[in-house]
């Protein structure tokens, strides 16, 4: 997120780290036109090109998505703009094998500019942005994963969308556009706040975290510690 020659404090790096533990800056962000403030990881394709996200700078400063060539060049593929597209893409994004790419924002969208509200979008080969989902209230949305039939998953932390409640939920988006909650925390054992998205193993079951919630624990300061959760197909959700 930051760190580089980028003053005063670094606007962040992309890195590569060998198998001896030498760490290599492949790429040195600076604001504009490149953005800064790389939170979320990179996805790599058969090539040896990186994809990822800025959430802040690029020539607007509300983020950018970006693509490292294996030789170290970066090229900014869009610049978010605010407003219903959604801007500052806090998580990274995934790449389907047409080549499109796939992430969250983290504020923006139909419902309005607030922090956690956030937008589904999706980029395509030749640049052009296709805004995919809105959410509404305190959404935080966390990185997506997509299924062969096209299908988007992932958590909210806390509500954002219809059924789902403060103390957030995973949800299916298709590729109609249309949400559905899978399952709405209750705040209790089963956890609270899951701002990490899920995985999913090949019969379908989803696994995530969530960051309260669970078993009570003094050492969490008179709270609870998040659990490891799975959510099978039927929509049942047990602690692991």
């Amino acid at each position: 997120m930051t760190g580089g020659t980028c003053r005063p404090y670094g606007c962040g790096v992309v890195y590569e780290l060998d198998a001896a533990g030498r760490e290599v800056a492949l790429h040195t962000f600076s604001v504009a036109p490149d953005g800064a403030n790389a939170y979320a990881g990179v996805v790599r394709d058969s090539a040896g090109n990186l994809y990822g996200t800025a959430s802040s700078g690029g020539m607007i400063g509300l983020g950018i998505v970006y693509k490292l060539d294996a030789a170290g060049h970066e090229t900014v593929l869009y610049n978010f703009p605010g407003g219903s597209d959604g801007a500052h893409p806090f998580t990274g994004v995934i790449r389907d094998s047409a080549g499109n790419l796939y992430g969250t924002t983290g504020v923006g969208g139909t419902h309005g500019y607030g922090v956690g509200n956030g937008t589904v979008y999706m980029l395509d080969g030749t640049g052009t942005e296709k805004f995919l989902y809105s959410f509404g209230g305190d959404g935080y949305p966390s990185a997506v994963i997509r299924d062969s039939a096209g299908e988007l998953f992932g958590t909210l932390a806390a509500g954002g969308l219809e059924n789902c409640g403060y103390s957030g939920c995973v949800y299916k988006l298709n590729e109609a556009g249309e949400g559905k909650v899978l399952y709405s925390f209750t705040g209790g054992a089963d956890g609270v706040n899951p701002y990490a998205g899920v995985i999913r193993d090949p019969a379908g079951n989803f696994f995530g975290t969530t960051e309260y919630g669970g078993i009570f624990n003094f050492l969490c300061g008179g709270g609870s510690c998040g659990v490891v959760y799975r959510l099978d197909t039927n929509g049942r959700q047990t602690v692991v």
